[in-house]
């Protein structure tokens, strides 16, 4: 297998992103003995964290009752929906960096195991500028798709049922987190992501399809 890929892991929170980029990270050291580095690029990073903060500090901290009934504070904010398209470059700039540096790992000869990426930042923020057609409108969302198809992705995909047995912490209310759903169904077709089913399926199982997969793109 050859060095210096991406691999990228989506899907909504409770999908299992986190587990498996941390078993698959262990199996391609211990396999291939490649040295891997894991990235989290989602959104609200940076800039865009520190405009939410002074917000938050300004107008009070927002809280939803999340589908499970946990009162949960709410990133996807009203204020965030009024500024639109403005936010949605605010989250551009700020992700930025953190694309970069994991292109630089790529570079200096990692596999770099991605534990959320471009895919999962454009869900989220369609959520948070209240426009789900902000990927195929916006330059921005467009321009951040077209380098998300030079990535080998795969997509866990699991039912609300099981993310939120998973998750009860989530952080959206019940309309999010289905419209959520939606997007990264209708975002892995456009991208031609692989879709891995992540409900039963034993781990070491979906580990094993990523690694042929990997073995038989990168060879």
């Amino acid at each position: 297998m050859n060095k210096g890929i991406i691999i990228v892991l989506s899907g909504i929170d409770g999908s299992g992103k986190s587990t498996i980029s941390r078993k698959l990270s262990k199996d391609l050291i211990k396999d291939f003995n490649l040295e891997t580095r894991i990235v989290w690029v989602k959104s609200l990073h940076t800039l865009a964290y520190l405009i939410y903060t002074f917000f938050r500090k300004t107008w009070g901290t927002e809280y939803i009752t999340n589908p499970r009934g946990k009162i949960i504070e709410h990133y996807t904010t009203k204020w965030m929906k009024k500024l639109g398209p403005l936010w949605g470059f605010i989250e551009f700039l700020s992700v930025l960096p953190w694309i970069l540096i994991t292109l630089l790992y790529r570079l200096l000869g990692f596999t770099v195991i991605c534990d959320r990426f471009i895919m999962d930042f454009l869900a989220t923020v369609s959520l948070r500028v209240k426009n789900p057609f902000w990927p195929w409108k916006s330059i921005w969302g467009k321009t951040l798709k077209t380098l998300q198809r030079k990535f080998l992705i795969f997509h866990l995909k699991v039912t609300l049922k099981t993310a939120l047995k998973r998750r009860p912490d989530i952080e959206y209310d019940l309309e999010e987190f289905k419209l959520l759903t939606a997007l990264y169904r209708v975002l892995t077709n456009d991208i031609n992501a692989h879709e891995i089913l992540n409900e039963k399926t034993p781990i070491p199982n979906i580990i094993k399809n990523i690694k042929n997969t990997l073995t038989n793109k990168t060879n």
